[in-house]
């Protein structure tokens, strides 16, 4: 079984529509989150990704499928996989579940680029971080 990175979420009344789910674009939030989180456990800020080394992570792609509504006070869980890590790119798969049952998955592909927005090779430091991660998960 894949292991991945865990981040719960508890929906409000200002993530649900007029029908009382939550509004598709919560997802990306929570995905957002969750995927900022999981760098921030291993030693990775963007705070300090801009300001030390002026490159920020930003979106290239992202699919987003939604599968069953989410409400009002339920408890999610962002679950974050590693999939692909090339010099300048990260891919991940993400999966939102409520109670093992499978609610949205995202596929995000992350780009590494400099304060322009160009892209740009990931700091040295911030590989090794991530390549670390990667291999514990997969032990």
């Amino acid at each position: 079984m894949n292991k991945f990175h865990t981040f719960p979420i508890r929906i409000y009344f200002e993530d649900t529509d007029t029908a009382g789910i939550v509004y598709f674009a919560n997802y990306l939030k929570f995905a957002e989150r969750a995927r900022t989180e999981m760098l921030r456990s291993i030693g990775i800020s963007h705070a300090e990704m801009i300001q030390k080394q002026g490159v920020m992570f930003v979106i290239r792609s992202c699919l987003l499928n939604c599968l069953a509504p989410a409400r009002l006070d339920d408890v999610l869980e962002v679950r974050t996989y590693f999939k692909k890590l090339s010099f300048v790119k990260l891919e991940c798969s993400q999966s939102i579940v409520r109670d093992d049952q499978l609610i949205a998955t995202l596929e995000v592909v992350v780009a590494c680029v400099n304060l322009s927005g160009k892209p740009i090779k990931m700091d040295d430091r911030f590989r090794h971080l991530l390549e670390t991660y990667e291999s514990n998960l997969e032990s």
